[in-house]
């Protein structure tokens, strides 16, 4: 298996907004959130991180190509979701996906 790791920014006041998008995904639409992800091949994990610079996302994606399954996942997500992500983050899912981040530190390499 792969991994990627990404962080978000949580833009300036929308703490509160993305813990209930969070909790919608995590509650009432768990298996739809969990569906989109197994059918991308991807091992999602999210974390909260807040710091005196602002609130982040730090995201892990585990697969065979987890690049590519973030590529489909993103193309997956219900519009609703897609709203949210640029209400919360700023980031445009209609757009190309952001460059995915580069591993510089492995300490098992």
């Amino acid at each position: 298996m792969a991994m990627i790791a990404m962080m978000m920014p949580i833009l300036p006041g929308k703490k509160d907004t993305w813990l209930a998008m969070m909790a919608q995904m995590t509650g009432d639409n768990k298996a739809e959130a969990d569906a989109i992800r197994t059918g991308a091949g991807l091992h999602e994990r999210s974390f909260l991180q807040e710091t005196p610079a602002g609130d982040f996302v730090i995201l892990t994606f585990e697969g065979d190509d987890p690049a590519a399954g973030f590529a489909k996942m993103m193309a997956d997500l219900p519009p609703e979701f897609a709203a949210g992500a640029m209400d919360v983050h700023g980031l445009d899912m209609a757009a190309p996906p952001p460059p995915m981040p580069t591993l510089i530190y492995d300490s098992r390499r």
